[in-house]
């Protein structure tokens, strides 16, 4: 609908003009995946959308998970927008910090993977410790993630909180976080991962 896209986009302006000329009803409607303005709003980091979608009344949108299991707070700390994670957590989505999608995605998994570690700090301050190891449904740990994608520093951090035994821990297929640093590339974790105990797996 418009009112998606304007929230999608952060248009707040046309936001609210909508709402004026008579697309109210809008403000909760959901796309053809069940993605809401809410989740589109989060997604993309525009608080300030977010906030006027919760004062017209969207208030049960900032749980609502779409088709794919995706919440606000997920897809949030995926693109590593920490204010609007801040803003769901305090407006009552805090249980869903260790929420999971339809294929095992944590809050905690997409932040490493995407290399957002004041996300990843701010996850282990409210709630999410215990997913620094959990994996998803393909056994992906945040620590594989982190090392496939190059993020050292969030490879470091999850040493440092307690998830120094998931640097040689496979997927499911059984590729370690060796294997996918050295197929993409990151010659900084490869080494790393080599003085951190992973030696067996170079070969």
């Amino acid at each position: 609908t418009p009112m998606l896209i304007a929230c999608a986009k952060g248009r707040l302006p046309i936001c609210a003009w909508l709402f004026e000329v008579g697309a109210a009803e809008d403000l909760s409607k959901a796309d053809d995946h069940g993605s809401t303005p809410m989740l589109w709003a989060c997604e993309d980091g525009h608080l300030e959308v977010c906030e006027w979608l919760y004062k017209m009344g969207a208030t049960e949108d900032i749980t609502e998970a779409n088709n794919w299991g995706r919440t606000p707070m997920l897809v949030a700390c995926w693109e590593g927008h920490l204010s609007v994670c801040e803003w769901l957590f305090r407006m009552g989505a805090a249980e869903d910090i260790t929420k999971a999608d339809r294929n095992g995605f944590t809050p905690m998994l997409v932040a490493c993977w995407e290399g957002h570690l004041s996300v990843c700090e701010w996850l282990v301050k409210v709630g999410a410790a215990e997913d620094i190891s959990k994996a998803n449904n393909n056994g992906f740990t945040p620590m594989y993630v982190a090392c496939w994608d190059g993020h050292l520093s969030v490879c470091e951090w999850l040493v440092k909180v307690g998830a120094a035994e998931d640097i040689t821990k496979a997927a499911r297929k059984g590729a370690t976080p060796m294997l996918v640093a050295c197929s993409d590339g990151h010659l900084s974790v490869c080494e790393w991962l080599f003085r951190m105990g992973a030696a067996e797996d170079i070969c």
